[in-house]
């Protein structure tokens, strides 16, 4: 068959498939919502903390805060939502990931996306509010315009920061916040970022900066433990529990409303019995009802389907513990893969001491390379009197041990 009539002809199937299922698409998107709040369900306790902190901020009582919670739970969803709330008060808004930077790097694209997301017009023009420091914020445009390509630029630190300095105190009016919002802030929680820490200690006692960073349960421990002073700078904790479950329901009913065909019932093509499964065991985690009512939407299409019943679900959250798992090995550098396969042939927990004796390599060696698999969320940890245990997370365990039990067969 032609390849361009065999896609033409799976497309059409899969459309055909779905207008069977009462659906105009798949309404089950991880994409961020990006200042659409139809699908934003719950976290009422959580956003009057957010507008209090706001509040106070505008009127010069600034206290940073911490979004935290488990994997999923919808902390990316918030600083979106805080994002788009505090864009339309006309503040300076900055959206950051954390992530595989150095300290240079993060203070290169924090500068950069100043400039970009509140002073710089899309066409790289000045904004015309700030024309009176047009000859300074175009140099330093000039200096970071290649950045978004990764080319080599020199600009040194102690530049930097002087620059950051100056939009913050002689450019921004002194009405407006400069609200910095940054993501998976748990990578600042190693001994490299350790001076990128310390800038913060007096970057965010500046008048008018207001920061929001979110990471796991431990985020702050884990920075206090790196630098003890960042934890009177970002003093407000906001947690971020699960949601309950009459939000659960709410969140798929309502993509799946946004979605229907006219006709539609409230679930379909949901039954009810496979609602209630997926509330039962996603635990209230956000991501985790969007991945399953996905891919349990993908598998009713592939197989013809009108209806997904408990079988589905549990087939989709099966394939979706198994391919994460895979995923996340796919991820790892060959000597991170060794450990979690030696954690998994230890019971699926061990100390840098165990592991070290059953590798016959250095604790120290073992040691680096554990914290860099916590750091990613790979592994958790927990203290037993002297002794600190490692633990698969429950996506390795699903893949490691299974393996090791279809060996056994």
């Amino acid at each position: 068959m032609d390849p361009i009539e065999f896609i033409q002809k799976s497309a059409n199937s899969i459309a055909s498939t779905m207008h069977k299922l009462k659906l105009k698409y798949n309404p089950f998107s991880e994409k961020p919502i990006r200042g659409n709040t139809k699908f934003f369900v719950g976290r009422v306790s959580e956003l009057r903390e957010i507008g209090e902190i706001l509040g106070s901020a505008q009127h010069g009582s600034v206290v940073n805060a911490a979004i935290v919670g488990t994997k999923g739970i919808g902390k990316s969803s918030m600083l979106n939502i805080i994002y788009y709330a505090t864009k339309k008060q006309g503040h300076w808004v900055v959206e950051m990931t954390a992530s595989q930077v150095t300290p240079r790097q993060f203070l290169i694209q924090l500068l950069y996306n100043i400039l970009t997301e509140n002073l710089i017009t899309v066409s790289g023009t000045i904004k015309s509010d700030y024309m009176e420091h047009s000859n300074r914020i175009l140099d330093m445009y000039r200096k970071l315009n290649n950045y978004g390509d990764k080319v080599p630029i020199h600009y040194p630190r102690e530049r930097i920061e002087r620059d950051l300095e100056y939009l913050i105190n002689e450019v921004k009016s002194h009405d407006k916040l400069c609200i910095i919002l940054i993501d998976e802030a748990d990578q600042f929680a190693k001994k490299s970022c350790l001076s990128l820490l310390q800038f913060f200690h007096s970057f965010l006692y500046e008048e008018g900066i207001l920061t929001f960073m979110a990471g796991s349960p431990t985020l702050m421990d884990d920075l206090t433990k790196i630098s003890p002073p960042i934890k009177d700078r970002i003093p407000k904790i906001i947690n971020m529990p699960p949601l309950s479950k009459d939000e659960s329901y709410d969140l798929i009913r309502r993509r799946l409303e946004d979605a229907h065909i006219d006709g539609a019932e409230e679930f379909e093509p949901f039954t009810e019995t496979a609602i209630h499964k997926i509330v039962e065991e996603c635990d209230g985690i956000p991501r985790k009802i969007i991945m399953t009512c996905s891919e349990s939407i993908s598998i009713a299409i592939r197989n013809g389907l009108t209806k997904i019943d408990e079988k589905v679900v549990k087939e989709a959250m099966h394939s979706l513990g198994i391919s994460v798992g895979h995923q996340i090995l796919n991820h790892l550098t060959p000597a991170q893969s060794e450990i979690v396969r030696a954690m998994s042939e230890l019971g699926g927990s061990a100390t840098v001491t165990q592991l070290a004796e059953y590798l016959k390599k250095s604790p120290s060696t073992i040691g680096t390379h554990l914290s860099d698999i916590y750091e990613m969320g790979y592994i958790n940890k927990e203290r037993d009197g002297n002794n600190v245990y490692y633990r698969l997370s429950k996506e390795l365990r699903d893949v490691l041990i299974g393996e090791e039990d279809e060996l056994e067969m």
